[in-house]
């Protein structure tokens, strides 16, 4: 079989296209990588079209991808013209990005191509989401990531509490015209606060349903309710800096240092706004992964803080912390649970619980019990994630597809 997967040029789904890719190769497929900047919309809508049944093409990249956008001045999306299999490896909500009228648009595309696409997804309500509007070649999968499990450091540390990612003050909030909105913001955030653990499903779908119920007739209810629900989501998600800003500023972690900050400056918007909290350092991004990987095994402890439109999933940035060495502290989702039988251990749903871990594990006493705690860790993500179970997951679909 033939099989394409598109690049990226966001890094983390171009790690992801990379390894995926290896991974289809060695299961006797032909691959070949689609590098978008190849193409005009002219260009790629033949490449797509001249293509036969039998080939398949893999998107793991959203919205960013160029198969997922629509074609300019037709109604078409590009992988409605794609006449092979599609796999769509969803790496967020399956919606994550786009607006209200987009996500209604995007939902009826696929329902038009349904019986030879298959959508693999980290989200439990996101498989729930898609066959309650007659899409049901899904499955959940896990995420992966390609770094090797390395020894944990055992001794020096350069740094002492790590936070690796996208964080801004909570101060720094963008309100809604809408009260309504601003009022299901508003509440999202407290119930978070008060347990970071705690599934947002019942608050969003609540708003949901309400919203399709006035918006929509009565057969296109459903179609309403799932998209208006996943632009929710992103709303959910546009919180998340500000969140993790609230989390960090209230928790009693001793000396944190933050590697990036404010993303901005991916934006090309000229602005560094930081956290003002004694105890809390910055340092510049880094987007080398070696060197990513390093700061996560030389930091006695690096937290996780998950981004808001997830209520299960345990992102990959767990895996490539964990398979580097370095101890993670993240969120009790169900998938960590699922994941490993050690979650109560790195957990925390408070301040309070958080606040505990990191003195628990500071303790040098304590040390022997991290390094074989992340030894643990590492066995259990390669026995119940990874590329080779996500092959498994694709070759099952393509199966599936005939």
């Amino acid at each position: 079989m033939r099989a394409y997967i598109e690049e990226s040029s966001t890094p983390i789904y171009q790690r992801i296209a990379h390894s995926l890719g290896r991974y289809l190769a060695s299961s006797g497929m032909d691959v070949f990588t689609v590098k978008p900047k190849g193409f005009n919309a002219s260009s790629f809508q033949d490449f797509l079209s001249v293509q036969d049944g039998s080939s398949l093409y893999v998107s793991n990249g959203g919205a960013s991808n160029i198969i997922q956008s629509r074609i300019p001045d037709r109604k078409e999306y590009f992988f409605e013209v794609f006449p092979g299999k599609l796999i769509f490896l969803h790496q967020d909500k399956i919606l994550s990005g786009l607006n209200f009228v987009e996500n209604i648009l995007k939902i009826i595309a696929w329902k038009n191509i349904a019986s030879r696409s298959f959508h693999l997804c980290i989200e439990p309500n996101d498989l729930v989401d898609l066959k309650s509007v007659g899409i049901f070649n899904a499955a959940i999968v896990p995420h992966a990531t390609e770094i090797e499990p390395s020894d944990p450091c055992e001794n020096f540390f350069d740094y002492n509490v790590s936070f690796v990612g996208h964080v801004v003050p909570s101060s720094y909030r963008s309100l809604f015209d809408e009260k309504r909105i601003q009022d299901f913001i508003d509440r999202a955030l407290e119930i978070k606060c008060g347990d970071f653990a705690a599934s947002l499903h019942d608050h969003v779908g609540y708003f949901s349903k309400s919203a399709a119920e006035i918006l929509g007739d009565k057969e296109d209810r459903e179609i309403i309710r799932i998209a208006y629900s996943q632009w929710l989501r992103t709303q959910l998600k546009n919180q998340s800096l500000q969140f993790r800003g609230w989390l960090l500023e209230h928790a009693d972690i001793g000396r944190l240092t933050i590697f990036g900050g404010d993303p901005a400056y991916l934006h090309g918007v000229d602005r560094d706004i930081k956290i003002d909290r004694p105890g809390i350092f910055y340092s510049p991004a880094t987007h080398d992964l070696q060197k990513t990987k390093e700061i996560f095994r030389q930091s006695r402890i690096n937290i996780n803080i998950t981004s808001l439109q997830f209520d299960h999933a345990v992102v990959n940035r767990f895996h490539d912390v964990t398979m580097s060495g370095g101890l993670c502290l993240t969120e009790p989702l169900p998938g960590l649970s699922e994941l490993t039988s050690a979650y109560d251990d790195i957990s925390f749903r408070t301040i309070s619980d958080l606040e505990d871990r990191v003195k628990y594990f500071s303790r040098p006493e304590n040390l022997r019990q991290r390094t074989a705690l992340i030894k643990m860790l590492q066995k259990d993500i390669n026995q119940n994630s990874g590329y080779p179970m996500i092959l498994k997951f694709i070759l099952s679909a393509i199966k599936s597809l005939g």
